[in-house]
C-alpha cells in the first residue's frame, strides 16, 4: 500500500472512532448523545475505559479505571467518567478535554457546601491542617504527615499501635519516595473519588485488611483512623482493658509513647471508659457514672464527618496563636459537658506520657455536667429522657417529630460499647455535633419545624396540655429541648380529686418557653404580655422588631431566619467576636471585658465593648435584682410550708429537704385554691432552673414573681407586694432592697396595679 493510502486509511479509520465514539455517549454516563461540563459533548464510559484501562497510578502503580469501578461515589448512572473530566467527544486519547486533572476547585464545583452531596470540600479542606501542616518525612512520621507516606503506609500495612509502627523492619516495607509533598485530595480519595484500600499487618507479620470497626468495607472509619488510631486493625481497643493508663504503657499511638503531643491522641478526646460507666440498667443517680470522651458512630456513614467535615481544625492543643475553632467552643459548652475544659486542667503543667495519661482520665461527672451523666440515659428505663439527654435521641426527634415515638423505643444506640434496649451501656452521650446538624462541615441544621409541645396530663388519665410554639426557623432546633417538660397550664388541667398529690415539675433551662411566655402559671385575668412594653427577643431572626439598628443587623448578617435563640447565641459569630458555640450571649472583646454581643448591643447600646458589660451591668445589676426577687419568693413559700430544696421532688415540708415530700397543696389555700397554691411553687421552680430567665423576657419573669408572692402573703391577689416587700427587716432580708428595685414600679402607686410591672 503507497504512503499516500496509508496516510488516508489512518485518517478514515479516526474518524470511524470518533463517530462511534460520538454516537455511544452523553453526560448520563452511557446513553444519548449530552453536553457535559465544560461545554463540550460526551461519549460515555465504555470509550474511557478503552483507552485508559492500561493507564496507572504512578505511586501505587494501580489501575486508574480498576480504581474506579471497585470503590467510586461516581461510577454511576447518572455520574461517570466524564461528571468530573468533562466532555470527551474532542478527546480520542490524544485531544482535548476540559478537565484533564481535576483538581479541588473541580470538586467544588459540585460539592460546593449548597448541594445534597455538599462537604463543602474545596474552601473547606483549603484552610484545613490537613493541608496546611508542614510536610515531614522522618521514619515515622511521613506515615501521617505527607500524601506520598500515607499512601504507601496504607499499602504496605504500616499502621496500628505504637509496637507496630515503629517497628524497622515493618518501616522498611515502604518503600522510599522520590520526594514527599503535602496531603492532598489524592492522599485520601482514589481515581474517582472512592477512599482508599488501608492494610496492616498482624500478629504473625501478614498482610490484612484494616478494618478497626469489623463491617467488612472500606469506609470513613477505617481511613481517618489509620493516623489517628483508636481501635486496632480487628477492632480491639488499643487502651488494654479500656483502661487508659494500661494503654498509654502498653502504646497507643506514635505521639502518646514519644512526644508532649497529648492532642495528637485521638483517645484523650473520643474514648468514654467503659469501666466507668453506670450500673448497667441503673435506674438511680450514677454516682459512678463519668464521660471521658465522645463516642463515635464508628459503623455509621460519616462517623468523622458527623462532626469534622472537610476542615477538621479543632485547635485543641488550646494555642492562642490559632485562637479559638466551633470544635473547641463546642467542646467547652454545656453542649459539650465542658469535657474539654476537664482535659485542660487535668494537662496543665504536665508533658509527654504523663500528660497524655491525665488527658485520657480527665472526666466530667454530676458536678459538671448532670445532664449527661446523672442517669443511664439509653437504657428503656430513660426512654422518655433520650429526646434531649442524648445526641441520637435529639437527631431523631428532630429529623421527624411526628414519627418519634415519645418513650424512645425508636432510638438506637448500638454505637454505645455493650449496648442493649433494656440495659443500655456504660457508655453516656453528650448533645454531639450530629444532634444538631445534618451536615456539621456546611453547618446544615435539622428541620424539626414549629414545635407543638403535648405536655403530659399531671393526673394519668386527664387531658394533655398542647401548646403551639411559632415557627422560629433555625431555632426550632434549641425548642426542641428547651421548653420544659410540664408548663403552668398543666396544673390548671388537673384533675386531681382533693389537692393532696406530688408536685407537677417545670423541669429544667425551659428558656424557649420563657421567651414566648407560655410556661409559668399565671393567675386569674391578669395580663403576661410583654409586647406592650416594649419586648422584642421574640421577634429578633423571626420579623421585624421595629428597632432600625436591630433589623440592619439581622439582614446584614444572614440571621432573618435564625430566630431568637440561634441570632442571640451564636450571632456573634458572624463578626469574629470571640464567641461560637459556646452558646454565650456575651463576646470578649478584650482581656477582662465580657460585654454583650454585636446583636444585643444593636438595641442595648452602651453595653458593648469597653463596658464589660456581663459583670459590671448585667451580673450586677439585672441578675443580682432578679435573684433577690425568687428569694423573696421563696421566703413567702417558706412561711405557707413550703420548703425548696434543690432535688427532686423539690419542695419538701421541712428546710433542707427534711419532712417528706410536700403533697397537701390543699391545705395552703383551701381545696377549691389548690392549684394556685402549686402554681407559686411551680414558678420559683421554673425560675430557679433557667438561670437566664430574666435576659430571656425580664417582663414575663417579674410578672410570675411579683404575682406568685402577691397570692402568697395574704392568700389574695390584691397588689400587696410592696407593702409586703418594704415590711421586711432589710439586716435579716438581705435581698430586700433588689427585690423591690426588679419588682415594684416605682413610677406606680403603691397598692393598686401601677405598681405591678
Amino acid at each position: 500500500m503507497s504512503r499516500k493510502a496509508t496516510r488516508y486509511s489512518a485518517v478514515l479509520a479516526a474518524s470511524l472512532f470518533a463517530a462511534a465514539l460520538a454516537g455511544c455517549g452523553s453526560e448520563n454516563k452511557e446513553g444519548s448523545i449530552g453536553t457535559g461540563p465544560g461545554g463540550v459533548a460526551t461519549v460515555g464510559d465504555t470509550a474511557c475505559v478503552q483507552c485508559h484501562s492500561a493507564v496507572t497510578e504512578a505511586l501505587t502503580g494501580e489501575s486508574i479505571i480498576t480504581q474506579y469501578q471497585k470503590s467510586s461515589p461516581h461510577n454511576r448512572a447518572d455520574l461517570g467518567c466524564e461528571s468530573c473530566h468533562g466532555g470527551g467527544a474532542q478527546h480520542n486519547g490524544v485531544g482535548p478535554i476540559p478537565f484533564a486533572h481535576p483538581d479541588a476547585n473541580r470538586c467544588a464545583d459540585c460539592h460546593d457546601g449548597t448541594t445534597a452531596v455538599a462537604t463543602n470540600s474545596n474552601t473547606a479542606f483549603a484552610g484545613s491542617r490537613h493541608n496546611t501542616q508542614s510536610v515531614r518525612d522522618s521514619a515515622n512520621c511521613k506515615r501521617c504527615h505527607s500524601h506520598e507516606g500515607a499512601i504507601l503506609s496504607n499499602i504496605y500495612g504500616l499502621t496500628g499501635d505504637n509496637a507496630t509502627i515503629t517497628n524497622v523492619d515493618y518501616i522498611n516495607r515502604v518503600p522510599l519516595a522520590s520526594n514527599y509533598t503535602q496531603i492532598s485530595c489524592a492522599t485520601c480519595h482514589e481515581h474517582g473519588g472512592g477512599l482508599r484500600t488501608i492494610k496492616a499487618i498482624d500478629g504473625s507479620g501478614n498482610l490484612v485488611n484494616w478494618d478497626p470497626n469489623n463491617n467488612r468495607r472500606i469506609d470513613q472509619f477505617d481511613l481517618c483512623t489509620s493516623c489517628h488510631t483508636l481501635y486496632n486493625y480487628n477492632g480491639t481497643q488499643l487502651l488494654a482493658g479500656g483502661n487508659p493508663l494500661n494503654g498509654v504503657a502498653t502504646g497507643v499511638s506514635l505521639h502518646a509513647a514519644t512526644s508532649t503531643r497529648w492532642y495528637g491522641v485521638l483517645a484523650t478526646t473520643h474514648f468514654d471508659n467503659y469501666s466507668t460507666g453506670p450500673q448497667a440498667g441503673a435506674g438511680a443517680s450514677g454516682t459512678n457514672t463519668k464521660i471521658e470522651g465522645y463516642v463515635l458512630r464508628r459503623t455509621g456513614a460519616n462517623p468523622c464527618f458527623d462532626c469534622h467535615g472537610h476542615e477538621s481544625k479543632t485547635n485543641t492543643r488550646n494555642e492562642a496563636s490559632r485562637g479559638p475553632t466551633i470544635h473547641t467552643d463546642w467542646a467547652q459548652s454545656g453542649h459539650g459537658g465542658g469535657l474539654l475544659t476537664a482535659k485542660y486542667a487535668a494537662v496543665a503543667g504536665k508533658s509527654g506520657t504523663a500528660a497524655v495519661t491525665a488527658a485520657l482520665n480527665a472526666y466530667v461527672d454530676d458536678a459538671t455536667a448532670v445532664a449527661w451523666t446523672h442517669y443511664n440515659w439509653d437504657a428503656s428505663s430513660r426512654g422518655s429522657c433520650q429526646r434531649c439527654h442524648t445526641a441520637t435521641g435529639a437527631a431523631n426527634f428532630m429529623s421527624n417529630p411526628a414519627t418519634y415515638k415519645a418513650d424512645g423505643s425508636g432510638n438506637n444506640f448500638s454505637h454505645l460499647q455493650g449496648w442493649n434496649a433494656t440495659n443500655g451501656s456504660k457508655q453516656n452521650e453528650l448533645l454531639y455535633c450530629w444532634g444538631c446538624h445534618t451536615n456539621a462541615g456546611t453547618g446544615e441544621l435539622r428541620n424539626p419545624g414549629a414545635i407543638t409541645e403535648t405536655y403530659s396530663p399531671g393526673t394519668p388519665g386527664d387531658p394533655a396540655t398542647v401548646v403551639a410554639y411559632p415557627n422560629i426557623g433555625k431555632s426550632n432546633t434549641c425548642m426542641t429541648c428547651h421548653l420544659g417538660r410540664e408548663v403552668g397550664d398543666v396544673i390548671k388541667n388537673d384533675q386531681d380529686a382533693d389537692g393532696v398529690r406530688g408536685f407537677i415539675n417545670s423541669h429544667y433551662l425551659a428558656a424557649g418557653g420563657t421567651v414566648f411566655g407560655k410556661t409559668g402559671y399565671t393567675f386569674g385575668n391578669r395580663d403576661y404580655d410583654s409586647t406592650p412594653k416594649g419586648f422584642v427577643h421574640d421577634k429578633l431572626g423571626v420579623s421585624a422588631t421595629g428597632n432600625a439598628a436591630a433589623d440592619a443587623y439581622i439582614a446584614q448578617n444572614g440571621l432573618s431566619t435564625s430566630g431568637p435563640c440561634a441570632a442571640c447565641h451564636l450571632g456573634s459569630e458572624k463578626l469574629g467576636a470571640k464567641t461560637s458555640h459556646t452558646y454565650s450571649p456575651f463576646s470578649e472583646y478584650a482581656a477582662g471585658d465580657v460585654a454583650l454581643n454585636p446583636l444585643c448591643v444593636t438595641c442595648h447600646t452602651s453595653r458593648g465593648a469597653g463596658s464589660n458589660a456581663k459583670s459590671a451591668w448585667f451580673e450586677a445589676t439585672w441578675k443580682t435584682r432578679s435573684d433577690a426577687a425568687l428569694e423573696a419568693l421563696r421566703a413567702q413559700l417558706d412561711n405557707r410550708g413550703m420548703y425548696f430544696f434543690n432535688a427532686h421532688p423539690y419542695f419538701y415540708q421541712g428546710a433542707g429537704g427534711s419532712g417528706g415530700a410536700f403533697t397537701n397543696w390543699a391545705g395552703v389555700f383551701g381545696f377549691a385554691e389548690w392549684k394556685d397554691a402549686m402554681g407559686t411553687a411551680f414558678n420559683y421552680n421554673l425560675l430557679a432552673h433557667d438561670p437566664g430567665a430574666v435576659a430571656h423576657n425580664r417582663y414575663y419573669v417579674r410578672r410570675l414573681v411579683y404575682d406568685s408572692i402577691d397570692k402568697l402573703d395574704d392568700g389574695i391577689l390584691n397588689y400587696s407586694v410592696s407593702a409586703t416587700l418594704n415590711a421586711l427587716d432589710g439586716a435579716v432580708a438581705t435581698y430586700k432592697n433588689d427585690a423591690i428595685a426588679f419588682l415594684i414600679n416605682s413610677a406606680g402607686t403603691a397598692g393598686t396595679a401601677s405598681e405591678r410591672y
